[in-house]
């Protein structure tokens, strides 16, 4: 797969009741107001979201046809993150990647290689099984089922405490934090969410990019190809 000149990507929305700039993201977009050939959603869009996970299905519904429309026009990836699992049957029309799928292989236009993924991959053997348990259908089925019986109060805490969790950080020295995990990717490019840093630079022979939390400033990545480079440009729904 390629990725297009003015391709977007935009992580960790983290939307809930507290914030909805990713649906007046979708609205813009689906108006035509911002356009793009492909469109990255790099993970955690949304505070909790699973396809068996009835209240919250409910309480995204909006968010879910927006992003089903706007697949039918253009290119939409769905790279899963630790908040937002097993949603291929929620999404027909939109390509998604489960974290046993990632990182995801693509080109540049320019034939460069490129590995795509949320960033909660490659982690220490329990904390790796524990978030693979928690995306096992018959599992989410199951909670559901309790979740239901309980009146959703399970899925509305969920909720309700993540309403809380701080989002807007900096890890001290992010660019040491991270070079240990390059040796598990083998592309020219790496690009990741999860960490909420927006930052871009070279570890060895690789480019690293992580984007930005679009939960803190509304901010995302747009690809520009100019002078035989691959760039990302940033830019925010508040020039919108």
């Amino acid at each position: 797969m390629i990725i297009k000149n003015g391709a977007i990507f935009i992580s960790d929305a983290h939307e809930n009741v507290n914030r909805d700039d990713f649906l007046r993201f979708l609205q813009s977009f689906d108006r035509g107001e911002i356009s793009a050939p492909q469109l990255f959603l790099m993970g955690d869009m949304f505070d909790f979201l699973a396809a068996h996970a009835k209240n919250t299905v409910k309480f995204y519904e909006k968010h879910i046809e927006l992003i089903n429309k706007i697949a039918l026009k253009t290119e939409v990836i769905y790279i899963e993150g630790n908040h937002d699992f097993v949603l291929s049957s929620l999404f027909k029309n939109v390509k998604v990647f489960p974290i046993s799928a990632q990182p995801v292989n693509f080109k540049t236009e320019l034939t460069q290689s490129v590995q795509i993924a949320h960033g909660d991959n490659f982690l220490p053997f329990v904390s790796k099984y524990a978030l693979l348990f928690l995306r096992l259908e018959w599992f989410l089925m199951f909670m559901n089922f309790i979740d239901i019986l309980c009146g959703f109060k399970i899925s509305n805490w969920i909720l309700n405490r993540l309403t809380v969790k701080k989002l807007d950080y900096k890890i001290s020295n992010f660019k040491a934090f991270i070079s240990p995990k390059m040796r598990h990717y083998s592309a020219d490019i790496v690009i990741e969410g999860h960490y909420h840093q927006g930052e871009i630079f070279d570890i060895g022979d690789k480019i690293y990019v992580n984007l930005p939390a679009f939960a803190c400033d509304q901010s995302y990545f747009i690809v520009e190809y100019r002078d035989e480079k691959i760039n990302f440009a940033r830019k925010s729904l508040k020039g919108h």
